[in-house]
């Protein structure tokens, strides 16, 4: 890993978290900032350790990954802690293991190269459908026409009578 990526890979917690700050990643920042600028940094100095950091940042490009995960979404493989990952500690090669073994997984990855091949898992044969063809049968279509005809007449109405209302007087 190149040294600019480890610097960007804990900018963010060096500058929020006092006790994140360790000898260690003070090292990394002299060392890079002086690559990058050819200048010294004051050691004693921790408002200059930060102002280093971020003329890294600004100046310097983290490697393009291939893959990238959906915010929040943390990796976990069953028996396995050091697979465990997330999108600030994941790499190319963590991310294809990781779609190699759980392809169930894709669907928390937001970016990722189009073509990818993806292999079964070894213990599953892959059974291919068998088609049958059936025979078609050709039929020729049949015309009948059929004359239109008018009714001979109209049935007629029958006209009901009135009842008229039983008065009596």
């Amino acid at each position: 890993m190149r040294l600019y990526d480890e610097v960007h890979r804990f900018a963010r917690d060096y500058i929020n978290h006092k006790s994140l700050r360790s000898t260690w990643k003070k090292r990394k920042i002299k060392e890079a900032y002086e690559r990058l600028t050819g200048k010294k940094i004051n050691i004693s100095c921790s408002t200059c350790f930060i102002e280093a950091l971020l003329t890294i940042v600004n100046n310097t490009k983290m490697a393009a990954r291939n893959y990238e995960l959906k915010k929040g979404v943390v990796l976990q493989a069953f028996g396995e802690p050091s697979k465990t990952c997330t999108n600030d500690t994941l790499t190319d090669e963590l991310a294809e293991w990781f779609l190699k073994n759980y392809p169930e997984k894709r669907i928390f990855f937001s970016r990722m190269p189009a073509k990818i091949k993806m292999a079964p898992p070894k213990d599953i044969e892959i059974i291919k459908p068998k088609v049958e063809e059936k025979e078609v049968k050709t039929v020729e279509p049949v015309a009948e026409v059929i004359p239109n005809e008018e009714p001979k007449e109209k049935p007629k109405k029958v006209k009901r009578a009135k009842k008229t209302p039983n008065l009596k007087t």
